[in-house]
């Protein structure tokens, strides 16, 4: 069995077996019973407009809205999975959305959170915050950040209210009320875990968030009145050329991790069980996702691996098996473009800060 990242959990109570709570409930069906009854007032709070809390919907904004939702439940309420009780908390969570057997989903570093969050809010406030869309256009761009927000997955309880407040309230600021029918609600953990384990394949992101698009395109309602109309007006749009290249790399990085574990276990079928180099690949992967190493460092025995099972003599008859080869490889090169052109930014970036600290030469006259 392929070794899979390491999992802690800080902020789980091994005594009774529960989520670290404040109310000192000690079974679990009875501390969601709680939560629910005490987080989804106050989400309705914000939600309705009730509760303002403004922001760049960053990290620090994100955190804000955690903590209003779950103040009453959670003494670690606003604070990311990287600050637990006693830890952090990696983790992973099965979805049974298209296999019975279930398919694993695993979440951005938690090292990671608050960059991601801070490059996530960013490259909306380049987009206007979605002001001046037309319903379908906010609807495909929502789907998109809601995935985004998921993915980071910044909290160990709570995301799903979370991103949907999230939602709420980036809707409001662009002239939409953004509110999902209970039916349409009960469909959401579905149309959510199809945008992450992404069944087209991850070459495909626009095609993966289809599901969920459509599903808040049923939620998404005009803000009648002059103010909300100015919102819409379509002068105030402002569309990207490209992803910004923060959100390029954690594209990446995300491709990279989904694929290594698929290629890490074919790398197991073609040496007849053994998870010998399934994991060094693993290991690879997750230097390059933490940053202890670069991929370009990397790059070339990850690139190895996927080449090697996509011209394999029988598992390149699987086409599913070589989209991810073909992924990997993709997420690699990228990442390392991504480097090279941080790296000649700062070298540039010296040499600007060089040339403008030294000296002028004095001019000197003739001699008298």
């Amino acid at each position: 069995m392929l070794h899979a990242l390491a999992i802690q959990d800080g902020f789980y109570d091994p005594t009774h077996q529960v989520i670290y709570n404040r109310l000192g409930i000690t079974n679990q069906d009875e501390l969601r019973e709680a939560e629910g009854a005490l987080s989804i007032p106050a989400m309705l709070r914000v939600v309705l407009g009730l509760v303002d809390i403004p922001g760049q919907f960053d990290a620090a904004h994100i955190k804000q809205i955690h903590r209003e939702l779950f103040k009453d439940v959670y003494d670690w309420a606003g604070q990311t999975r990287a600050h637990g009780p006693n830890g952090p908390f990696q983790g992973q969570k099965p979805t049974y959305v298209l296999n019975p057997k279930g398919d694993l989903m695993r979440y951005g570093p938690y090292e990671q959170l608050d960059q991601r969050l801070d490059a996530i809010g960013a490259q909306l406030q380049l987009e206007n915050n979605l002001r001046g869309l037309t319903p379908p256009q906010f609807a495909q761009r929502a789907a998109y950040y809601f995935d985004q927000y998921n993915h980071t997955h910044a909290f160990r309880e709570g995301n799903g209210r979370t991103i949907q407040t999230v939602m709420a309230v980036l809707g409001r600021q662009a002239g939409y009320e953004v509110e999902l029918v209970p039916a349409a609600a009960a469909q959401l953990n579905n149309v959510r875990d199809l945008a992450i384990i992404r069944p087209y394949g991850p070459l495909q992101p626009e095609k993966n968030l289809e599901p969920l698009a459509l599903l808040l395109s049923t939620a998404i309602k005009h803000i009648p009145g002059p103010e909300a109309e100015k919102l819409r007006d379509p002068s105030q749009a402002r569309p990207l050329a490209a992803p910004t290249s923060d959100m390029q790399r954690m594209e990446a990085q995300r491709v990279l991790q989904a694929s290594a574990y698929v290629i890490g276990g074919a790398l197991r079928d073609i040496d007849r069980g053994d998870t010998t180099r399934g994991n060094q690949l693993l290991q690879q992967m997750s230097q390059v996702l933490n940053g202890q190493a670069t991929a370009t460092q990397r790059g070339g025995s990850i690139q190895e691996a996927a080449l090697e099972v996509s011209k394999h003599p029988v598992l390149k008859q699987e086409a599913p098996l070589v989209l991810h080869a073909v992924a990997l490889a993709q997420s690699v090169q990228q990442l390392v473009k991504l480097e090279q052109t941080a790296q000649s930014q700062i070298q540039a970036k010296v040499s600007a800060e060089v040339k403008q600290k030294a000296p002028v030469p004095k001019r000197r006259g003739p001699k008298l």
